[in-house]
């Protein structure tokens, strides 16, 4: 039987590039993977971490979610080589903090532009192929922070607000119509580069043009949130074991929380239709 043909994005480090490496090191070598991202500049990493399966089940390609035509040649080299194309992993994104009103809409556009809108190119872009064979798994890779908005990640939360509404949306449709099962991975914090470097960086420098009661806000709100990181962190790792495993499932759900503390926030903003409850533990963290 022919391995299963997946295309990942953004897999230069973190979770792309950890779900690329296990499934292309799969022992049954179910996947012949096609790991993309969006500057080959950035492969040394998914090289090691490829070792013997590069270029066997688990090949390099350069894709930038907000450039069609750099999609479509993977694409059109997938189907040329394969015949069909089976799973895509919509991982591309990045995040970054952000205070209500002190980034520049340009900032907030290009952060959509990448967390949401590439998505949907994606996603458009292996549908025509998805459809023709009747059958497909598209993983959309969402955050905790698509379920109940986090404070200071306005624009981030946005776009995985839209992922979500956007895979909600089409998942039924795709599902009775086609045989193409979408799912949402909504991880909590997961140790990788772009978590460290986002959550690293100086507070006071990020603040110091703020108004004094924004300011305020921002360093106690922040501040708490990373102190109670550590103990949700996840690996890379394990969310690449959950995305190989929903890939597998006969009858995957619509949205998977990656650990149970995930599982309780979730659950407790759906428990809530008025979503007061979220208010009332965000002002909590203030005090």
């Amino acid at each position: 039987m022919a391995p299963q043909t997946v295309l990942i994005t953004g897999c230069s480090t973190g979770i792309g590039l950890a779900t690329a490496a296990m499934l292309a090191k799969d022992s049954l070598r179910r996947f012949k993977v096609y790991a993309t991202m969006r500057n080959l500049k950035s492969k040394t990493k998914l090289e090691e971490a490829a070792g013997h399966t590069l270029n066997k089940t688990l090949l390099i390609r350069e894709l930038d979610v907000t450039k069609d035509p750099t999609i479509k040649s993977v694409v059109d080299e997938i189907l040329r080589d394969n015949g069909r194309i089976d799973v895509l992993v919509n991982n591309a994104g990045y995040m970054g903090l952000d205070a209500i009103d002190q980034k520049s809409l340009e900032w907030c556009q290009d952060m959509m532009d990448t967390d949401f809108w590439g998505v949907v190119r994606a996603t458009r872009a292996v549908l025509p192929a998805m459809k023709k064979q009747k059958s497909g798994r598209i993983l959309m890779v969402s955050s905790i922070a698509g379920v109940r908005g986090a404070p200071f990640f306005a624009t981030y939360s946005a776009a995985k607000f839209a992922m979500e509404g956007f895979s909600e949306s089409i998942a039924p449709v795709l599902r009775d119509g086609y045989n193409i099962r979408v799912s949402i991975v909504e991880p909590g914090p997961v140790k990788t580069e772009l978590a460290t470097k986002v959550m690293d960086s100086s507070l006071e420098e990020q603040a110091k043009n703020f108004d004094p009661i924004l300011k305020d806000l921002y360093m106690q709100g922040v501040k708490r949130m990373t102190s109670g990181m550590s103990a949700l962190m996840q690996s890379a790792d394990e969310i690449a074991k959950l995305h190989m495993d929903i890939i597998l499932s006969e009858n995957p759900h619509l949205r998977y929380q990656t650990s149970e503390p995930m599982v309780k926030q979730a659950e407790r903003k759906l428990r809530d239709p008025t979503t007061d409850y979220i208010l009332d533990r965000l002002q909590e963290s203030y005090k």
